[in-house]
């Protein structure tokens, strides 16, 4: 993944293309498990966040105007901060490999904080 010089679709946001392969990595790794159905609602959270991470760019990117691609940052925002919320809930329960679910934590960790640089570069524009 290459850094663009110039941004025309959400795609050529870093950010978005982390947070997509994020999302694709957390539900195959977890896919390959037998999920109890106690599990199941936990599991179904974390893939909503995390899907929401990258839905919530391109969705306020195509809505085509800044105001609203600034609100829908500050949503993935949250999303990705659910998404630790059920990483680290999914850590302490200890069903599953720490470090596997700690290199999501760190992933999730630095799109948080594209994510503020995000917010910060599109504050005041409307």
């Amino acid at each position: 993944m290459i850094k663009p010089a110039k941004v025309s679709t959400y795609k050529d946001l870093f950010v978005y293309q982390k947070a997509k392969l994020l999302t694709i990595d957390i539900i195959k790794y977890f896919s390959k498990f037998k999920l109890p159905r106690a599990k199941e609602f936990l599991f179904g959270q974390l893939f909503r966040a995390v899907s929401s991470v990258a839905a919530n760019l391109a969705e306020g990117f195509g809505r085509n105007y800044s105001g609203s691609f600034k609100q829908f940052v500050g949503i993935a925002r949250g999303s990705a901060f659910e998404t630790e919320y059920w990483l680290e809930t999914i850590l302490d329960i200890g069903d599953f490999d720490p470090k596997i679910i700690n290199s999501f934590i760190e992933r999730n960790n630095e799109i948080c904080k594209m994510l503020s640089g995000l917010m910060n570069k599109t504050k005041g524009k409307q």
